[in-house]
């Protein structure tokens, strides 16, 4: 009895295509040349495949081979298992093409609102053939959903841990202290820490990486700034201290704002909130062909932008914004 073969335990596509290239080339030397194999190689292929349905397939002759009766029989039957094969491989081909176009990107608010939306569109057209996806959420979030594989690239804007993680460094960013146009301290340079605790503050969501910066940087002084409000958006902090009061955001979120006079951001005085927002992968990890090339190319480009000065750099540069 030859061996068994089950759903479990399927015929070998490698005996099938021995058997169906001796049938069609009318020999085993023939089977061998169209498989790049050794003759051994194919004879036991065939050999094999016969044990394993209990039947001679080929009878071997002085001019070649021809099928028996049961190798006429399963000769159709073994030629479309093949083709569909054939189509499982072409079908994961496909997928994998597709998969490393594919580009899973996490950001925090600055970042996603105001950064990486120019950086994708630039990119895109050096590799229009990129799909990405870009979800907008706080830097702990960014950094949880690239530890899980969910995103391949993150870019974040605190001080979280981010040891585990492959980091460079993507734009410098600077904290100012951001009232409307009309409050009482539009007009100022600068205002004094010990100041912010009279007027209400409004701030970000707690484990935003802005808060988070603020919230040490004023610890580090011994200060404590009780939030009058917390908002999981930037827009609606804005927009909210229309009325009075202030909060504590990023100069590259009210660049607009700046120009068209409605906001005006201040510095802290004798306090320099300057960060970096980095780009974070996990390292080591298999990833989208499409993920490698955008982190090579974020280094081109933070590297060109470091070696060109950069002329009356505001309160919030980016090597994306660079020229």
């Amino acid at each position: 009895m030859g061996d068994s073969f089950s759903d479990a335990n399927p015929l070998p596509g490698a005996e099938l295509a021995a058997f169906v290239a001796a049938v069609e080339s009318g020999s085993i030397q023939g089977s061998a040349e169209a498989l790049d194999l050794t003759q051994s190689a194919a004879t036991k292929r065939v050999q094999s495949l016969e044990r394993r349905l209990s039947g001679e397939l080929l009878v071997r002759g002085a001019h070649g081979t021809r099928p028996t009766e049961l190798g006429l029989a399963i000769y159709p039957l073994a030629k479309r298992a093949l083709e569909a094969l054939a189509e499982v491989g072409r079908a994961a081909d496909q997928q994998a093409r597709a998969g490393a176009r594919m580009l899973r990107l996490s950001a925090s608010l600055t970042t996603g609102e105001f950064l990486v939306p120019g950086w994708l569109g630039e990119f895109r057209t050096l590799r229009p053939d990129v799909q990405a996806q870009l979800e907008v959420v706080n830097s702990s979030a960014v950094a949880k959903r690239v530890a899980d594989g969910v995103a391949d690239v993150g870019f974040v804007e605190g001080r979280d841990q981010l040891e585990s993680f492959q980091k460079l460094t993507v734009a410098h960013d600077r904290l100012l202290v951001v009232v409307a146009a009309g409050h009482r301290w539009s007009r100022r340079r600068s205002v004094a820490a010990a100041e912010l605790a009279a007027e209400p503050y409004f701030t970000r969501e707690r484990l935003s990486g802005t808060r988070e910066v603020v919230e040490g940087a004023m610890t580090g002084l011994g200060l404590t700034l009780s939030p009058a409000l917390e908002l999981a958006s930037l827009q609606s902090l804005k927009r909210t201290i229309a009325h009075g009061g202030y909060t504590i955001i990023s100069a590259l979120t009210i660049e607009a704002e700046q120009r068209a006079g409605s906001l005006v951001g201040i510095p802290i005085r004798g306090l320099e909130l300057g960060r970096e927002l980095q780009a974070i992968r996990r390292p080591g990890r298999r990833r989208p062909e499409a993920a490698s090339a955008l982190w090579a190319w974020l280094e081109q480009r933070t590297s060109a932008a470091r070696a060109v000065p950069a002329p009356g750099r505001s309160s919030g540069t980016s090597p994306g914004q660079l020229r």
